[in-house]
């Protein structure tokens, strides 16, 4: 928590000068996940990054927000060079610092073209189908373990990496060159709706185990274990005086506790 006097300090910057002098900078990086995180410096940049500019901006820490891909996000981010890791599971890093307080949920949804007659209702279905994953990404163990048993036959399983890896492989997936994604069905259905391309595609299913998302702080710094204590707490005040619900709705989505 910060002390009185530098509360103080930020309310007479505040008041006095024409530009914001921020006390400290949080940077928090990921790849894009929209809904949950977009692009940086628009009206949208995502609800998790909204959510994280409410809570710390209160305490006078402005919030750099940066694309990078995912797997370089995690590493730079366990190593110190950055602060916190958007979207974040507590099996894609845990030895990351979390917050108490989770940001959403997430269960992992399957998509195929329309004319597929495909559907995903036990965990064998995946095996009859080619699908398009994302390198480093959380799809619970029992995925990750056919993942990792067939990521060199890409007859099986085609892994993305790089930028906009969820939009390439929606393209992939209508081009016929695999047969199913897999993600969270909130940023799918968003991704799908900028590409114009929603009505070219559909549900098939969606796995049980539900898993939690947060913002993560790195495990090498000492500011982590601050950074996660004021979220969880802002997190609780937004939640309690309605504004976390503001937040959501911005992007068509509900409170999930």
């Amino acid at each position: 928590m910060p002390t009185r006097s530098l509360t103080i300090s930020v309310i007479i910057l505040l008041l006095f000068c024409p530009t914001i002098v921020w006390a400290e900078t949080v940077t928090l990086v990921a790849d894009e996940w929209p809904p949950f995180n977009a692009t940086p410096n628009t009206s949208q940049e995502g609800v998790l990054v909204d959510v994280a500019r409410a809570v710390f901006e209160k305490y006078g820490i402005q919030v750099s927000y940066k694309l990078i891909p995912w797997r370089r996000a995690v590493e730079f981010t366990r190593a110190g060079t950055y602060h916190g890791l958007i979207g974040a599971s507590k099996t894609d890093a845990p030895d990351f610092i979390f917050p108490s307080e989770e940001l959403s949920r997430n269960v992992i949804s399957f998509y195929v073209r329309k004319d597929s007659p495909w559907v995903f209702r036990n965990n064998s279905d995946i095996e009859s189908v080619w699908l398009g994953v994302i390198a480093g990404y959380d799809y619970r163990q029992w995925l990750l373990d056919y993942i990792e048993a067939h990521k060199n036959d890409p007859r099986k399983i085609q892994v993305m990496t790089g930028h906009q890896p969820l939009q390439r492989n929606i393209l992939k997936l209508l081009n016929n060159r695999i047969d199913a994604i897999v993600d969270n069905e909130a940023v799918i259905l968003h991704v799908a709706r900028r590409m114009g391309v929603n009505d070219q595609i559909k549900p098939a299913g969606h796995g049980s185990e539900i898993a939690y998302i947060y913002i993560a702080f790195s495990p090498k710094r000492a500011d982590s274990q601050r950074y996660a204590r004021m979220l969880s707490e802002g997190v609780v005040q937004l939640r309690r005086t309605g504004q976390l619900a503001v937040i959501l709705s911005k992007y068509g989505l509900k409170d999930w506790k």
